[in-house]
């Protein structure tokens, strides 16, 4: 990979940024909190397999954010529960959608704190799935165009860093190039690189709401 794809800057140009990612000490600037949001106003609804963690609405998640980011906290990554489930996950590059809506409410009110959101399809689509599902499977290149739209949308609400964890093939390559497209060559892309089938996944899937409705993701 040569320039201009190649850009080590993307991760020199803001304090707050480098200081989350400087391997020099551990304090909790070096942290990353996850945060779900939903729906709503004023909703704090507990998730039962991880007491003391809740889904957020947005107002709440703004709140919680800022009281993080006073406690040092250097960034959050957002995950997304939407109103409405399709089959293409369409809520996921709404520009009104939820975790669109969390990211300017969390730069308006923590604009020095880095916001990363997590890209992928599995919390948005009504099958739970990681993209399209073509002939009983995911079909890669499809879905590749929709991480990209997701991408650009959550780029275009503020967000510091996207974060992609669907794992389809060549998903970076096509995120990149659609950032830079729509004239983010500057936003950063952190790749989920490795997962596990295992029971610690659990927690998350009714966290995000995002158990699938046939089959497994152990591909």
């Amino acid at each position: 990979m040569e320039f201009p794809e190649l850009r080590m800057r993307r991760l020199r140009r803001s304090a707050p940024l480098r200081n989350m990612v400087r391997e020099t000490h551990l304090d909790p600037a070096t942290f990353i909190l996850p945060l779900f949001v939903r729906p709503g106003r004023g909703e704090r609804r507990e998730i039962s397999s991880m007491p003391g963690n809740f889904q957020l609405s947005v107002d709440e998640l703004a709140k919680t954010a800022a009281e993080a980011h006073a406690r040092g906290v250097g960034g959050i990554i957002l995950f997304g529960i939407p109103e409405t489930k399709d089959a293409t996950g369409s809520s996921s590059f709404s520009d009104d959608g939820v975790v669109q809506q969390a990211v300017r409410a969390v730069k308006k009110t923590s604009p020095d704190l880095v916001v990363i959101t997590d890209v992928c399809l599995c919390e948005y689509t009504d099958h739970g799935h990681c993209g399209v599902i073509e002939n009983g499977d995911v079909a890669n290149d499809p879905t590749l165009e929709l991480l990209a739209q997701q991408a650009v949308s959550h780029a275009r609400a503020g967000a510091d860093m996207v974060a992609p964890s669907d794992m389809m093939d060549g998903r970076v390559a096509a995120i990149r190039d659609a950032l830079d497209q729509e004239d983010y060559p500057n936003t950063p892309i952190l790749s989920y690189a490795a997962k596990y089938a295992s029971g610690f996944y659990g927690p998350f899937r009714e966290a995000a709401e995002s158990a699938p409705q046939f089959g497994d993701r152990h591909s």
